[in-house]
């Protein structure tokens, strides 16, 4: 049971058993699991966590943590524009259970961690995985972290290597707008 997570740059998170109650919506080509409703909320947000961020044209995921306890409080996630091949695509291997979790830092430090640069569509897009490289289908996954609703994070040897967001349609909206309970 995968305990530890490592992120790029060596940097370290433990898994707990608090996921984020957030609704995740789906803007365009991002998913956002955090609290803010606007631009301005945002920068706030980021001015009061700490973690990964996006700097100016640089798009890293996203995973901000309150100082204080240094658990995880928000993410998110671009949705690759390269799409794997429906060969590649069947790849996917068999996804553990999901095991609900939130995280919580080793130590309160910034980060950086790549976005993921390939995205595998399940038939009828029931489940999109994002995923770092190819080279993560040649290998199980260790575990799938749910840390909010339908989104988990995909670990291979301790390592995040993606995630996944199960009935994406029902997430999509526009802006900062709560998604469409029933759409």
């Amino acid at each position: 049971m995968t305990t530890r997570l490592e992120f790029d740059g060596g940097w370290s998170a433990a898994v707990t058993g608090e996921p984020l109650d957030l609704v995740p919506p789906l803007i365009g080509t991002f998913l956002i699991v955090s609290p803010y409703a606007d631009r301005v909320e945002r920068e706030r947000f980021f001015a009061d966590t700490f973690g990964s961020q996006d700097v100016l044209w640089d798009l890293p995921d996203v995973f901000r943590f309150a100082p204080g306890d240094r658990k995880l409080v928000g993410a998110e996630f671009r949705i690759p524009e390269e799409s794997a091949s429906a060969e590649d695509s069947a790849r996917v291997p068999v996804m553990p259970e999901v095991r609900p979790g939130g995280l919580q830092a080793d130590e309160v430090k910034d980060f950086r961690h790549e976005m993921c640069t390939v995205l595998c569509r399940a038939p009828g897009d029931a489940v999109l995985t994002c995923l770092r490289d190819l080279d993560v289908l040649d290998q199980p996954l260790d575990a799938r972290i749910g840390i909010a609703p339908d989104v988990a994070l995909l670990v291979q040897h301790g390592t995040v290597v993606g995630w996944s967001i199960t009935d994406p349609a029902r997430y999509l909206t526009t802006g900062f707008a709560a998604p469409d309970p029933a759409p």
